[in-house]
């Protein structure tokens, strides 16, 4: 640098000490003392870290980068959602139901239909009365022996005596014979749901009786079928991968953690997988002819509505366990 630069109006340069005292160097105010009050304390303090050393420790204390990064409460919480993974099988996993027709109850009478000049307050007492007038009216001309139609009369009080042959229907003879009462009964359509279930061991089981029908289906139903197998298939590796990361890993405690979290990604697999089978489901497939009408619930084809309704719990636990352990992988 030359003379007049040194000479600008910025200011000389500053020298070493003003550069050690003012960008943060400098402990105590002034010149610095020494830091140990004589050389016993000296000593002590060499020999305690060289002993740290020795033993393979760090010389700086509370520092983070030397905190476990798995610690034993997250171990074994994680190890506890493997464990639910796997139960999770015995869960039910897949419900399905029939409505059967319950038998009809008996149902009360429905309100009489008559003409106008009947369906008035107390319409029941104007029928009694009714009846009661024409009965007379037939027995005084069954009882005049001399006047013709006699057995047209009789046949006609037996009529209205007795109801008609079409349930609900009563005819009234007499002055009035034009008149109906219509009676009917209001019949309400009342079925059960009969469910049928299916745990995740239960599906490997089914494969012989439900997985025929399943795979003589539509080309999306079959990939679902199959997705779901190694959805099963997982939740039995996955615990297995589980609790090997975090109780059989050798090497320090670094390398553990990073190989533990290298395993543990793949418990996002059967979150990958519902995601698939799902927006599969959005496309649908017909079925077999030996699974239509066979439950109620799963319609006339496969579609999303079918698979959310058929999926039970078991599933749905299964996966918040592996949610659970997958997001602890990316904390490590």
């Amino acid at each position: 640098m030359t003379d007049a630069e040194q000479k600008s109006p910025k200011g000389p340069r500053i020298d070493e000490k003003q550069r050690y005292r003012y960008i943060g160097f400098e402990v105590f105010p002034g010149k610095p003392g020494d830091l140990f009050k004589n050389q016993a304390e000296q000593e002590k303090l060499v020999e305690k870290v060289v002993a740290k050393r020795t033993k393979g420790g760090l010389d700086l204390e509370g520092c983070t980068l030397i905190e476990e990064r798995v610690s034993f409460g997250e171990k074994l919480v994680m190890a506890v959602a493997s464990v639910a993974m796997l139960l999770a099988l015995l869960l039910p996993w897949y419900t399905v139901y029939s409505e059967v027709p319950a038998e009809a109850a008996e149902q009360p009478a429905a309100a009489a239909v008559v003409d106008d000049s009947l369906a008035v307050l107390g319409a029941q007492d104007s029928l009694a009365v009714l009846v009661e007038h024409d009965t007379l009216v037939i027995e005084e001309l069954v009882s005049e022996e001399a006047a013709p139609g006699a057995d047209v009369a009789e046949e006609m009080l037996a009529e209205a005596e007795q109801p008609g042959e079409v349930a609900g229907i009563r005819r009234h003879v007499g002055e009035r014979s034009n008149e109906e009462i219509l009676t009917g009964h209001a019949i309400r359509r009342t079925v059960n749901k009969e469910y049928s279930h299916l745990s995740g061991f239960g599906a490997f089981a089914a494969l012989g009786s439900v997985g025929s029908a399943i795979f003589s289906s539509g080309f999306i139903l079959i990939i679902s079928a199959v997705l779901m197998l190694a959805y099963g298939l997982l939740c039995i590796g996955l615990p297995v991968l589980n609790f090997y990361s975090l109780f059989g890993l050798k090497g320090s405690a670094d390398d553990a953690a990073l190989k533990m979290k290298k395993y543990l990604r793949y418990n996002w697999l059967p979150v990958v997988l519902l995601l698939v089978i799902i927006l599969l489901s959005f496309v649908g497939a017909g079925y077999d002819s030996d699974v239509v009408g066979s439950f109620t619930s799963l319609g006339d084809g496969y579609n999303v509505g079918v698979l959310l309704g058929t999926l039970s719990w078991g599933v749905f636990v299964s996966m918040a366990a592996s949610i659970l352990v997958a997001v602890k992988g990316i904390e490590i």
